[in-house]
């Protein structure tokens, strides 16, 4: 599934991280337009190319109402190395067109075309003539020969896993016969100064497509600025509207946004007490940008707030996509482990096996890939709420030897959600079905609504002893280093690059979804009511993909429930039984009669006055515990 970049957006900003403003920035000059525009785990830059000998053109394409009547001034191209390139030029088309020359495809542009001396690094490349852009759009492109293909130049074109459309064209004299989009799975990291652009200039983005808070408290909200125009955004002024007042704010941003369009960052606002649950809107406007008019004709939007009496417990799903073929995957059987251990109760984790070939078959592959319920790639993968793409170990950072997955699940997990859900299951007498049944209710009524219920089986203890469930491990003597601070991953990197006896958890093996049995909500939802949605998994039909039944101790099976926004198909919250017959019990912190907190301690145990910034564990009166995450 294709998410929105700006999504990935959203968590960093909940885990602190920014991004660096661009070296090549002039904040009182130009606007940069670029497609790397640093959004998390989804803006990872590499290369990519065939490993053949042949001619590359690569394009983007500009095509939005913002840029027209700008000027197109200069072109910067990333060469990451010079070694038997040559020929480059940077190019301007109106559309992307071939001509055929000594029975050879090649590129015909027909706005410009300027021959470029090859350098290393970035060639920033002035037009001989600039070129103002029209209301119908413009291709930007450089274009290379390789003269002998050898192990530096194999994938010579840079790019960042972030996803625009437009982001990405390639036409090659060999493996792209044809102008191809490659949009769907990376986009170009080249850069376009543009000049014409207001000075100052920032657009208001929703943090989220819903915002939830409890009476009689201040309720933080999320929203994001994002520059638009050629000066590099230090501080905001705005205003908003709620609940029949009027509140002014400002901001001012430790690290500037820099003069590339669409970068963006996020500020908060504290929402003053409502003391009645209901749907409450907030009109936002951003004013100023660094003191100055805001020239942003996007500069104000109007977000929907629902406030609730007691607020549902959020649990993110994480769903891991690994392979017993894949080298690499020891991250996320580890990132999963460390996890169990450290939140046996909440983390909730679905992991899907894939089989690379049938020469390389994993026996806990129930399902092709094309049946994955998210967009993968490549392995290993992993989602939270199928919105939120991240490592399973590493979290928000693919190549960290730390684990940082805990982060990533508990900002996920500190969104509030809009219902609670509940899910418990049982074998019946013979052990050849389970049956299960979930429990979901909304705080406030919904109308058109569009919600559903998957249930997944799930079967932990998994193993065996066939060349199917030997692990493939390129963490064998500390290849990829020995610093990794988790006790699992030690059985990775003392042994060697096969590794044999390893028991799989939270292992998914047969989900609702693919049989046409899920759970659907009324369009209409009453408020506070609870919905009983039941399902039926027969242990007989539960097969890997080889036919074979992966059911090896029907004791060992559980079953997670995971409430669906089929508007986006993103994961509203989600349930798991902690074994047979024993529900979760997932309720919000005011669930009980008498949910007064009387302590509340830090993760050290140290006892706190109040609850502060980040992870707190809260004793109520009614002898229960609670994790409240604070932003």
């Amino acid at each position: 599934m294709r998410k929105n970049n700006r999504f990935g957006a959203i968590l960093m900003a909940v885990l602190l991280f920014g991004f660096v403003a661009n070296a090549f920035a002039d904040s009182n000059k130009r606007l940069i337009y670029s497609l790397d525009r640093g959004f998390g785990i989804t803006g990872n830059r590499g290369n990519i190319g065939t490993p053949l000998k042949q001619d590359y053109d690569v394009a983007i394409r500009i095509n939005d109402k913002h840029f027209v009547g700008m000027t197109i001034a200069a072109v910067r191209v990333p060469i990451d190395t010079m070694k038997n390139l040559s020929g480059l030029k940077v190019w301007l088309s109106k559309e992307l067109k071939l001509e055929v020359v000594d029975g050879k495809k090649i590129n015909k542009p027909d706005i410009l075309s300027q021959d470029v001396d090859m350098a290393q690094g970035w060639v920033e490349v002035p037009l001989a003539k600039p070129y103002t852009i029209t209301d119908e759009g413009v291709y930007v492109g450089y274009s290379f020969k390789m003269d002998e293909m050898d192990n530096s130049n194999k994938r010579p074109v840079r790019i960042t896993t972030e996803l625009h459309d437009g982001g990405l064209f390639l036409h090659t004299s060999r493996s792209y016969r044809s102008w191809t989009d490659v949009s769907d799975q990376c986009s170009s990291t080249m850069q376009v100064l543009l000049d014409g652009a207001p000075k100052y200039a920032a657009s208001v983005l929703a943090g989220s497509t819903s915002y939830f808070g409890a009476t009689g408290i201040t309720n933080p909200l999320t929203f994001y600025v994002e520059n638009h125009g050629a000066t590099g955004v230090k501080s905001i002024d705005y205003t908003y509207e709620y609940n029949g007042n009027t509140y002014t704010g400002q901001e001012t941003f430790n690290d500037e946004l820099s003069s590339v369009y669409g970068v963006q960052t996020s500020f908060e606002i504290e929402l003053p007490v409502v003391d009645k649950k209901d749907y409450y809107p907030v009109q936002l406007k951003i004013t100023k940008v660094n003191d100055n008019t805001n020239e942003d004709t996007e500069n104000q939007l109007t977000q929907q707030v629902c406030i609730f009496d007691k607020l549902p417990k959020h649990r993110a799903l994480l769903e891991e996509y690994t392979g017993t073929w894949c080298g690499y995957c020891p991250r996320g059987y580890v990132g999963l482990a460390a996890m169990n251990r450290l939140y046996p109760d909440d983390f909730i984790a679905l992991s899907y096996h894939n089989s690379e070939s049938e020469k390389k078959p994993d026996p806990m592959e129930v399902m092709p890939g094309s049946d994955y319920p998210s967009n993968i790639t490549g392995f290993p993968s992993a989602w939270l709420d199928r919105t939120y793409q991240v490592d399973a170990y590493g979290g928000f950072d693919a190549s960290s030897n730390q684990l940082g997955i805990d982060k990533a699940w508990k900002a996920v997990s500190g969104l509030l959600a809009e219902a609670n859900i509940d899910v418990k299951a049982e074998l019946n007498a013979d052990k050849t079905a389970v049956e299960a049944k979930a429990y979901v209710n909304f705080p406030l009524e919904i109308n058109n609504a569009r919600y559903g219920v998957e249930f997944v089986l799930v079967a932990d203890g998994l193993k065996g002893t066939a060349d199917g469930w030997t692990q493939k491990n390129y963490y064998a003597k500390g290849k990829n280093g020995t610093d990794f601070s988790e006790p699992e991953f030690e059985q990775f990197i003392k042994t060697d690059g096969n590794v044999s006896g390893l028991v799989f958890d939270d292992v998914a093996v047969a989900t609702t979804r693919l049989t046409g049995e899920n759970q659907y909500m009324p369009e209409t939802i009453e408020e506070d009511k609870v919905y009983e949605l039941p399902a039926t998994f027969k242990l007989a039909k539960v097969k890997n993909t080889s036919g074979e039944n992966i059911v090896q101790n029907a004791d060992n099976l559980r079953v997670v429930a995971v409430l669906i926004d089929y508007n986006d198909g993103t994961v509203v919250n989600a349930a798991k039984t902690l074994r047979m017959g024993e529900a979760t019990g997932i309720k919000g912190l005011d669930a009980d009669e008498d949910s007064t907190p009387v302590a509340i301690y830090d993760l050290s145990g140290r006892r706190l006055n109040s609850l502060q910034q980040g992870l707190n564990i809260v004793k109520t009166a009614n002898g229960r515990t609670s994790k409240i995450i604070v932003k």
